[in-house]
């Protein structure tokens, strides 16, 4: 109880002050002399030799019995209210209910002190075995706060697989117990027979999994080894999709202690409307917002009092992208100790912002992915207008990709703009190839447009130039986008977003020269 009170102080969110250390270390003492009297002296327990062992009136209490044990129920309350306190500081989610499962598994473990009580000092007749259980769900309770969380950091989850692995073994268990019982009082067979063959039964039954994955590899080939592994794999994912909050909770908190934010929020786009998927040191619900309110091409200081309460402390906007698609924001209220961020501090959260909004994209596809095998059917391909007033950025991104195929940029939306139709001589006869090759120069003219007037002359080139030089590189030069980045001096995340801006300006660019043209 004493160490378990030291560690719940340790989960506190200040710092161990006098006062703590002192009900620590108070603790300790109490517990070295509670073990020398019970060693050398009958003043706090003594076994009585006419009771029951299987019972708690078998210990006869002495009198320093209820001082100890009173000083024992304080420290149970002292770290239930440890947990509690700390739960409710947590910044986020996921902490608190991790929090919430130890002050359970403590209030749990705590009610063997009342069962004392009316046991030894009272004399009624408590079985022990009462004891062991109470003791026994609380080990199980940290064991799966324990497990849960170690699941969260592997960014899975747990719980169907818990719950399936519980009802499972709860079976197999009744049923050997029942036989048990069956070969106890009808057969005359020694009870602690069983006990060994159960432990063996629970043992074996979790290991069928592992063997059976074992034995594919002599049972089948290789090919169909791995056609059954993903299979599981798949199986697998529809019971992924619960810990995305908890996932986003945990790495938001993180996001958040690292520049000292005072709250964090990720904010989704579904349809018309922004869902809150995730906050920390937040509270409020009341959230007015549209995704129009949160739409940008690139990180977004704001001004105290830009957005509406609760968010006139919001300091910083981070778009969060899938591919050329914005489909949420990350908001982060103001520092502690500051009204802005500095751009050290806007460089620090760009690569996580970057791979926390492609774990929310893959997520979604897995549930998009899932839904599909449900329904059981096939997707294909949208069929493109055939005089569109417009091009999507997807569209240009993937004729960008294909500059090298003119078969393919023959057959794409972008054939239908008369922008490219009037790059084909009429008196020829015009193939799709021909369609094709005018694509590709109307899409290089595009890219040339964001060529800055200067010509290039430093090493490394200036920011102005990036760009540019991103989209030319990879998709007239073929260069991978590692040089590219290496060449340029940037990381991943500020390739990605210079790319993703560029890609609209080139789109708005094409747009522009056929609206020139109509």
């Amino acid at each position: 109880m004493v160490l378990w009170h030291h560690v719940t102080t340790l989960m506190r969110p200040r710092d161990l002050d006098p006062w703590r250390w002192t009900r620590i270390l108070l603790g300790y003492g109490v517990t070295v002399v509670a073990v020398v009297i019970q060693a050398n002296t009958p003043l706090l327990l003594s076994a009585s030799p006419a009771g029951d062992p299987l019972y708690l009136s078998t210990l006869e209490a002495g009198p320093l019995y209820p001082l100890f044990l009173a000083l024992g129920l304080l420290y149970i309350v002292m770290s239930l209210v440890n947990l509690l306190r700390s739960a409710q500081a947590a910044p986020a989610n996921m902490p608190r209910k991790q929090l919430l499962i130890l002050a359970a598994a403590t209030l749990i473990a705590g009610l063997t002190a009342p069962l004392s009580i009316v046991g030894s000092a009272l004399g009624l007749l408590v079985p022990i075995v009462t004891v062991s259980l109470l003791l026994g769900c609380a080990v199980v309770l940290i064991g799966y706060g324990v497990a849960h969380y170690s699941a969260l950091v592997d960014e899975r989850t747990i719980r169907h697989d818990f719950y399936c692995t519980v009802i499972a073994t709860g079976l197999v268990t009744g049923l050997y117990l029942l036989a048990t019982w069956v070969s106890v009082q009808f057969f005359n067979v020694p009870a602690v027979a069983y006990v060994f063959v159960v432990l063996l039964v629970i043992i074996t039954h979790s290991l069928v999994d592992v063997a059976r994955r074992k034995l594919d590899s002599l049972a089948y080939r290789r090919d169909t080894r791995q056609m059954r592994a993903n299979l599981d794999k798949l199986a697998g994912l529809a019971g992924e999709q619960d810990g995305l909050a908890e996932n986003l909770s945990m790495t938001l908190d993180s996001l958040c202690t690292s520049v000292r934010a005072i709250f964090g929020l990720i904010l989704l786009f579904e349809d018309d409307n922004v869902r809150l998927a995730a906050a920390c040191h937040w509270h409020q619900s009341n959230l007015q917002l549209s995704p129009q309110d949160l739409t940008t091409d690139d990180v977004l200081h704001l001004e105290p009092g830009q957005f509406s309460p609760p968010l006139t402390e919001a300091a910083l906007l981070i778009p969060l992208y899938a591919d050329t698609e914005q489909f949420g924001s990350l908001i982060l209220g103001r520092p502690v100790n500051g009204v802005s961020y500095s751009q050290a501090d806007v460089d620090l959260l760009l690569y996580p912002s970057d791979r926390l909004a492609d774990a929310i994209r893959d997520a979604r596809r897995k549930a998009e992915y899932m839904a599909q095998v449900a329904r059981g059917i096939e997707t294909s391909r949208p069929q493109t207008a055939k005089h569109p007033d417009q091009i999507s950025v997807k569209a240009v991104e993937d004729a960008l990709r294909h500059m090298a195929d003119y078969a393919y940029l023959g057959d794409h939306a972008l054939t239908q703009f008369k922008l490219v139709k009037s790059r084909v001589a009429v008196d020829d006869a015009v193939t799709h190839l021909d369609l094709g090759k005018a694509a590709y120069n109307v899409l290089a003219e595009a890219i040339e447009k964001l060529r800055p007037d200067d010509t290039l002359s430093s090493h490394p080139p200036p920011r102005e130039w990036y760009p540019y030089l991103i989209l030319y590189d990879a998709y007239l030069e073929d260069i991978p986008n590692r040089d590219i980045m290496s060449r340029l001096y940037i990381s991943e995340g500020t390739f990605n977003r210079t790319r993703r801006t560029a890609l609209r300006a080139v789109t708005r660019a094409l747009e522009e020269m056929e609206a020139a043209l109509n």
